[in-house]
């Protein structure tokens, strides 16, 4: 005994130092994250989601309801581009620490146990895998990672506090409402197979879907008490005169899954081996269930060599199945384990939501799977838990998870979406629309700067109305404090844009558009200044201000004043 005693203890501080090791590292991490969301400033996706979150009932058409979700963060942040980015980050920090606890709750350690420690240290950081592209403003996207992450949370409490499991469901159904269609289906088809798999008879199921369904009622009559209804019905309706019923960009959902068979299949073949465990434990076949756990203890070995010599690449699935795959390989060996096979099925359908969450989208579901995969580390790691407790095993899967999010995080701070140089150059503070300061690069500074002084210079007012023509800087009238009428963003490059575009100066009409600022572009996929004039657009009745270079691209970006009388601001 005193041996067995000093062994423990011997194993045990190295993985108490390891494990407040990684918690320090993720709250360093997350905090110098959250802190550098005040910089760069993306002129499409980015601004599309910060002028919905400023006015969205002043629009003609939707394209889903997140606006009307994330503006009263918007408005909690002061209408500050920073304070809304930290405020969505913080939101998710909170969400994993949350999942973080319920997990804890469940599996009952001591709080000084190293396990749990590195539990709640990894919950905390698995949520910013959403940053990999460095898109930091709250949208749809991020709607989505939250009703995930909520979801999750309802599954992990759905034997042990039933109530509060049903209204974390219907919350997490509620917020996906404001996003797509599909996320909605299949997060509440998640939730079902929970339900009927958890619990163990169908009185006991009855109920469980009974409360969820009220929650959600009580959560639809709230939504719609403080929605305006008739606003939103009129822009589903311009929606559908402009696109019809398809998405403005078509897509395929069989040729993605197609695609993502192909290119995710180490994810879907170690999803098939735990179905095959699953049924070999519960009918009793331990040959078929000794075979798997070989097989998975292979798979793991292969995934974890498969670090050291694939450099990151978030637009690839490897990442996914790297944490998906391992996830559900271990959740394998588990079912040869003294370990509730209900718990194992749970822990399953929480693995599912990162995949859940790319329905409806219309890139590539390897691309948008890369914001999602935090839920996926999670379920590795508490399978690693329920397989090798109070080991090395769990250490090292929570120390391979914070290198995953470190290098995730570091791709998107090296290479962000659609901005002119890497975040550690973006270090100029630049007023950006009407009530911000965010820290941007010289090519960028230089950009808004000149535009402001430009349009100052003719008179211009806050919320004056001005149009981005070319579909590829919208958020330009953001930054000069404008207002876009009908729509915030004029895509370009879709086979919908002319349509779009035709659509577009019909709403708007004469009178809005002779007193609009113009802005029009000469990049790669913009819409070109003869494509408008044959739709009936008259560039000779206005001003030619400037011609600017845009940061990103290069290419000429040319700002047109409107000629009639203006009263001062």
């Amino acid at each position: 005994m005193p041996i067995r005693g000093n062994l423990a203890l011997s194993i045990s501080r190295p993985r108490f130092v390891a494990a407040v090791a990684l918690l320090a590292f993720a709250a360093v991490l997350a905090s110098s994250l959250i802190l550098k969301m005040d910089r760069g400033f993306d002129f499409t996706d980015e601004a599309f989601y910060l002028m919905l979150a400023q006015r969205p009932t002043e629009y003609d058409l939707v394209l889903g309801l997140f606006s009307y979700a994330i503006r009263p963060l918007y408005l909690l942040a002061g209408e500050s581009v920073s304070a809304f980015n930290r405020l969505g980050a913080v939101i998710l920090a909170g969400l994993g620490v949350s999942l973080g606890w319920a997990v804890l709750t469940r599996l009952k350690p001591s709080w000084r146990d190293p396990d749990a420690i590195l539990i709640v240290g990894t919950a905390l950081l698995a949520p910013f895998f959403y940053y990999t592209y460095w898109l930091p403003t709250p949208s749809y996207n991020w709607l989505v990672l939250v009703a995930g992450w909520i979801l999750a949370l309802g599954l992990v409490l759905l034997q042990s506090l039933p109530v509060v499991s049903a209204f974390a469901a219907a919350l997490a159904i509620a917020v996906a409402l404001f996003t797509r269609p599909l996320n909605v289906m299949a997060y509440a088809a998640i939730y079902l197979l929970g339900v009927l798999c958890a619990l163990p008879d169908n009185r006991g199921r009855l109920t469980q879907l009974g409360r969820t369904i009220l929650f959600v009622a009580c959560f639809l009559v709230v939504l719609a008490a403080s929605l305006p209804l008739g606003t939103i019905l009129n822009q589903i309706n311009g929606y559908f005169a402009v696109f019809g019923g398809s998405h403005p960009n078509p897509f395929s959902m069989r040729d993605q899954q197609i695609e993502f068979l192909r290119e995710g299949w180490v994810w879907w073949a170690s999803g098939g081996l735990l179905l095959v465990c699953m049924f070999a434990r519960y009918s009793g076949r331990t040959f078929i269930g000794r075979w798997g756990e070989l097989i998975a203890f292979f798979a793991i070995v292969l995934l974890g060599l498969s670090l050291l010599r694939r450099s990151f690449d978030p637009g690839n699935c490897h990442v996914f199945s790297l944490l998906g795959g391992g996830g559900f390989a271990m959740l394998s060996i588990a079912c040869r384990r003294d370990i509730s096979l209900k718990w194992i099925a749970l822990l399953a359908l929480i693995g599912l939501i990162p995949w859940a969450a790319t329905l409806g989208s219309a890139g590539r579901v390897c691309f948008q799977v890369a914001l999602f995969p935090g839920l996926s580390l999670m379920v590795l790691v508490v399978a690693t838990g329920l397989v090798l407790p109070r080991s090395f095993g769990l250490t090292l899967a929570c120390f391979v998870g914070a290198y995953l999010v470190y290098s995730a995080t570091a791709a998107g701070l090296t290479s962000p979406y659609r901005l002119a140089t890497p975040i550690i150059l973006q270090t100029l503070p630049t007023e950006v629309g009407p009530d911000s300061t965010l820290k941007l690069d010289e090519r960028t500074r230089q950009f808004i700067q000149t535009l402001r002084s430009d349009v100052a210079s003719r008179g211009f007012c806050r919320d004056d109305l001005a149009i981005d023509l070319s579909g590829e800087v919208p958020g330009a009238v953001f930054a000069i404090g404008g207002r876009m009428p009908v729509f915030p963003w004029i895509f370009a490059g879709y086979p919908s844009s002319h349509r779009l575009a035709s659509e577009y100066l019909k709403r708007v009409g004469p009178e809005r558009l002779r007193r609009a600022w113009l802005i029009l572009g000469t990049g790669g996929h913009s819409l070109k200044k003869e494509e408008w004039e044959g739709l009936g657009l008259d560039f000779a009745s206005r001003a030619l201000i400037d011609n600017l270079t845009h940061p990103v691209d290069g290419s000429v970006v040319k700002l047109y004043a409107p000629v009639v009388e203006r009263e001062p601001c």
